[in-house]
């Protein structure tokens, strides 16, 4: 009796990665491991039409396609809804680095059949507004201020990504001696805390922006993960990004809070969502998470 291949319906980034990650070496290498696959450009209309007989969403690219496939993928109606499978081609890929999930991307998809899953939570960010869905983080302060930074920089496509990684370290440590703090007030577990930060941060994975792991977080435990970086803690920051550009690997020094619900008002106009800068007349924000909406394909 034949053993049909299993259907994926492959999401690809086609300017993520290096020549080998195009589009044809990805399907035949889905193809040689076993797999037959329904292609769609992260670049056009996603997820427009999923057969019935598609097993697996597979994402290849960046942590900006898993969140974009993942969000379309929600936004439809329920027979869209597949596990996640994330083949990273990205400069961090921190959900998948999170996640600990194979760099190899031939024995990534191999382990896909062992279907070990992982739940993710989906964080939501209200105003009376706007509302915003975030599956890494979300944040004010620093983060925005970085991501600002870096889009305004020139990018050349021969880049490499280690060095664009590098070059986010050494802008932090600049922004971080020289940010003019926030004034924001913090509403959780029925404490109120008022002061100046230099980084508000909610969590929903362990790592953020240029491949910093800031805390132990778990994505479908129904929390997130709470930093707070105060004005005069400045000089703890400053040490760790030191150590940080020097090529070291120290543990982050400021503990993270666990929350599943937050309000915070903060005096800024700018925030992040995910790897996204957006600017925003709303000061006053509701976070919290929508628990399990999607299982993630592990590979180890």
């Amino acid at each position: 009796m034949k053993i049909e291949p299993t259907k994926i319906q492959l999401i690809h980034n086609p300017t993520a990665g290096a020549e080998e990650h195009e589009a044809e070496h990805l399907l035949e290498m889905l193809k040689a491991v076993g797999y037959r696959c329904n292609y769609s450009s992260s670049k056009k209309k996603i997820l427009k039409k999923v057969a019935t007989d598609v097993r697996y969403i597979a994402v290849a690219g960046g942590d900006g396609t898993v969140r974009k496939a993942i969000l379309a993928m929600l936004d439809k109606k329920l027979r869209y809804k597949r596990p996640v499978a994330i083949l990273p081609l990205g400069t961090a890929n921190n959900i998948a680095s999170s996640l600990k999930i194979e760099e190899n991307l031939r024995l990534n998809a191999e382990a896909w059949k062992k279907e070990r899953f992982q739940k993710l939570d989906i964080g939501v960010a209200k105003t009376r507004k706007e509302e915003e869905h975030f599956i890494e983080s979300f944040g004010f302060g620093l983060f925005p201020a970085l991501i600002k930074w870096m889009d305004e920089q020139p990018r050349t496509p021969s880049e490499d990504p280690d060095d664009e990684v590098k070059q986010a370290h050494h802008a932090l440590l600049h922004l971080t001696k020289h940010y003019e703090p926030i004034k924001a007030s913090l509403l959780y577990d029925g404490k109120e805390v008022n002061d100046d930060f230099l980084m508000i941060e909610l969590l929903n994975i362990s790592r953020l922006g240029p491949k910093l792991q800031l805390a132990k977080a778990d994505p479908g435990d129904g929390m997130l993960e709470l930093i707070v970086i105060k004005a005069k803690q400045r000089p703890i920051l400053i040490k760790y990004l030191e150590e940080i550009v020097a090529g070291k690997k120290p543990v982050f020094p400021i503990k993270s809070i666990q929350v599943n619900h937050i309000k915070i008002a903060a005096e800024t106009k700018d925030i992040h969502v995910d790897d996204e800068l957006k600017e925003t007349s709303q000061h006053t924000w509701l976070i919290n998470l929508l628990p399990n909406m999607v299982d993630v394909l592990l590979t180890s």
